[in-house]
């Protein structure tokens, strides 16, 4: 990491994103001691902001920005998250806030106060205008971020997105960054750990929680269980029922009110549909139509080889072409990219 001062960058004014934690605290620390001229912005989207980001920014005497975007992210990321599993699909609330709040409102907020470009403390890069996997393999956060909009990408940096995790903090420790050992925050910073449940029911008038069966493939009750919101797809435990065999949850049928159960090969799949495209390396949906790339169904898993077919402009089949996918699950995100890690497309699962 470079962290040379260059007098010619105080004429370059950036936003940097804040969270308090210690990946965006140590951009900050970096920008700062590579000459940038920087200010820090918080977003406030519930409850109340984390009051470490203020100080980090108190200790390298920036300029420190609250941005209340509750109004927002209620209505484009809760709401969202709440329809999708009354819907019965697991909704991804970081692709969603992503696009809409952080790299929407918050870039549109930081233009406004005179910034050239956003810097955020994500774990990825930007390789000829697209966006590229991160160098630590272990925090690849693209997936989030790829339905960012391909636009918005010419006014965002990643700073970090060339370190991995372990030499971050490291770093943040040598610079005096106060929040160096920190832990890191949860993925879903709007429920409490192990409350989803009484989330959903709070935010539904308990309608989410409506009871029905729990059916093997052939139809055949097995139990009953106290509302679709509450299983996901490959779950095993928690089922309360009784079997000889391992059973998981395969798909959850809306219509019937079912929770549908198999055995871990049911879990398989040799291909998927999904909407809601977001472009980078195609101009159009239409150039994706027999196209041999690589898909993440979910955020920790693996390249899977795959092809894809075009069934609208809007919608896509993606066939994986050397090895199965477990536990294929709607409303995740499917993202679509090259050998070397960039992002193609992005999509969410609808099948």
């Amino acid at each position: 990491m470079n962290l040379e001062f260059k007098k010619e960058n105080e004429k370059k004014v950036i936003a940097v994103a804040m969270s308090g934690g210690v990946d965006s605290s140590t951009v900050a620390y970096l920008l700062k001691k590579q000459g940038y001229t920087i200010f820090g912005v918080t977003m406030k989207t519930c409850g109340e902001e984390d009051k470490d980001a203020k100080r980090i920014c108190d200790d390298l005497g920036i300029e420190h920005y609250l941005l209340d975007v509750t109004k927002e992210f209620g209505k484009e990321v809760i709401d969202y998250f709440v329809d999708e599993y009354s819907s019965g699909r697991t909704p991804n609330p970081c692709m969603v806030c992503n696009r809409k709040i952080k790299f929407g409102k918050l870039i549109e907020f930081a233009k406004e106060k005179g910034a050239e470009a956003l810097a955020t403390g994500h774990y990825a890069n930007i390789i000829d205008g697209t966006l590229a996997i991160g160098d630590d393999m272990n925090k690849d956060q693209v997936y989030f971020l790829s339905q960012i909009k391909k636009e918005n990408l010419e006014y965002i940096i990643f700073p970090i997105g060339k370190m991995e995790k372990p030499a971050v903090r490291e770093l943040a420790k040598d610079l005096g960054v106060r929040v160096y050992a920190k832990r890191d925050s949860q993925e879903i910073c709007f429920v409490e750990d192990g409350k989803l449940k009484e989330f959903l029911m709070d935010k539904t008038d308990g309608k989410i929680g409506r009871p029905g069966k729990i059916v093997d493939l052939n139809g055949k009750t097995l139990g009953k269980h106290n509302g679709l919101a509450f299983y996901t797809i490959g779950q095993r435990k928690g089922l309360g029922i009784a079997s000889a065999n391992p059973l998981y949850v395969v798909a959850l049928d809306k219509k019937n009110n079912t929770v549908i159960v198999g055995d871990n090969d049911d879990l398989m799949r040799d291909s998927l549909i999904a909407n809601s495209l977001n472009l980078f390396l195609v101009n159009e949906v239409k150039e994706l139509d027999g196209m041999n790339c690589f898909i993440k169904a979910r955020s920790r898993d693996r390249l899977h080889p795959c092809k894809v077919r075009v069934i609208d402009n809007d919608t896509i089949e993606v066939i994986f072409t050397e090895d199965n996918i477990r536990a294929v699950t709607p409303g995740q995100g499917a993202v679509l990219y090259t050998e070397d890690g960039k992002v193609i497309a992005s999509s969410f699962i609808i099948k």
